[in-house]
């Protein structure tokens, strides 16, 4: 049986401010490790309705090259608009640091892999994160329901 492992979820240069609270939420519920923000402070936002930035660590790293040189242990998944495998065909790592660019263009960096959910266009930022942490949970739960175990 393959354990679910951990995994983070990192924001490079979000734009919108109210979509960071959307995100930690989101991972807070489905159990992220931590959120990090490349190159943008966060801020407490009225959107993170559950208070999560006080249960879910969020790091900060002024730059990319800081983000990697740190996380360069792990893997990094890049979430693209029209770029790398479909979503409903990645097999999830067992660990993993999501990589979601800022809302009004794509990410100028790259990862260890990428995926892109199947859209008309591309989805706000909290609602792509939401739906590729869901994506994980659904793939493990899977493959626990498969094994015998719940």
């Amino acid at each position: 049986m393959r354990e679910r492992g951990w995994f983070g979820i990192a924001l490079y240069e979000p734009k919108i401010e109210a979509n960071l609270g959307g995100v930690c939420r989101s991972a807070h519920a489905f159990g992220a490790a931590f959120v990090a923000l490349i190159g943008q402070r966060y801020q407490r936002t009225s959107s993170d309705t559950t208070k999560a930035h006080r249960a879910l660590p969020v790091l900060y790293f002024r730059d990319w090259a800081l983000f990697t040189e740190t996380m360069m242990q792990y893997p990094i998944i890049t979430v693209e608009v029209h770029q790398g495998t479909s979503l409903s065909r990645f097999t999830h790592p067992q660990q993993a640091i999501y990589v979601f660019g800022g809302e009004d263009r794509t990410l100028p960096v790259h990862g260890d892999q990428s995926v892109h959910i199947h859209t008309r266009y591309c989805l706000n930022l909290s609602s792509c994160a939401t739906v590729v942490m869901y994506s994980r949970q659904t793939q493990f739960e899977d493959l626990t329901t498969a094994s015998g175990k719940e």
